[in-house]
C-alpha cells in the first residue's frame, strides 16, 4: 500500500515537473506574460467563484495579455478536497478585517427554523447569506491579491533566471529562430 503511494506520487511529481518545465520555462511567451498568466489563475483560483473559474482565467488572462494556458490548471487548486479549508480561513480573514462576529450554533438553529411566509423567508436566507458571504469574499479578494502577487514576482524571477542559465536569454531559442529567420512563403507559379 506504501510502495503503491510512493509510487503514485512520484508519478505525480514527474507530471508536475513536465509541465512546469515545457509548459511554462519553455513557453514561447515573454517571462512577464507567463507570470501574469499564473498570477491570474492564482487570483482566481482563490475567489469563491467554483465552477466559473475556468473562464474567469481565461477572460482576465485575454484582458491583461497573459498567457492564457498557464493560468488555467492553477484554477484547479481549489478542488473539492482544498475548498472548505481555504474558504474557511479567507471567511476568518474576512471576518477579522469587518469584524464580523463568527458564525455560533444559534445561528445553524435559527437557519432551521425559517420565518412563516416566502417573503419573510427569503428575507431571511438572504440576510443569513449575506452574513457569510460579505466576509467570504472580503477575505479571498484580499487573500488572492495578496497571494497572486507574490506568485507573479516569484515566477517572474524563478523563469528569468532559468531562461538565462538555460539558453542566456530570456526568449527560448525556437521562437528567437523564428523570429530570426521567418519561414519563407512558397510562390506557386
Amino acid at each position: 500500500m506504501i510502495r503503491h503511494l510512493r509510487l503514485r506520487f512520484r508519478l505525480f511529481r514527474r507530471q508536475l515537473q513536465a509541465f512546469v518545465i515545457y509548459h511554462v520555462l519553455h513557453a514561447d511567451d515573454p517571462p512577464q506574460r507567463l507570470a501574469l498568466g499564473i498570477a491570474v489563475g492564482v487570483f482566481v483560483a482563490l475567489t469563491p467563484t467554483v465552477g466559473f473559474q475556468m473562464a474567469l482565467a481565461v477572460f482576465f488572462a485575454w484582458l491583461l495579455g497573459a498567457n492564457k494556458v498557464v493560468g488555467v490548471p492553477i484554477v484547479w487548486i481549489t478542488n473539492p478536497a482544498t475548498m472548505i479549508p481555504i474558504y474557511y480561513y479567507c471567511y476568518v480573514v474576512g471576518r477579522f478585517i469587518l469584524g464580523y462576529e463568527p458564525v455560533r450554533a444559534r445561528w445553524w438553529r435559527e437557519l432551521a427554523k425559517p420565518p412563516e411566509g416566502w417573503w419573510e423567508g427569503l428575507l431571511f436566507y438572504w440576510q443569513r447569506f449575506t452574513q457569510i458571504a460579505v466576509p467570504l469574499w472580503v477575505g479571498c479578494l484580499l487573500v488572492a491579491t495578496i497571494l497572486g502577487y507574490i506568485s507573479y514576482r516569484i515566477s517572474l524571477s524563478t523563469i528569468c533566471v532559468y531562461r538565462m542559465k538555460r539558453w542566456g536569454s530570456l526568449i527560448p531559442p525556437s521562437s528567437a529562430a523564428k523570429k530570426q529567420f521567418p519561414a519563407r512563403r512558397l510562390r506557386r507559379r
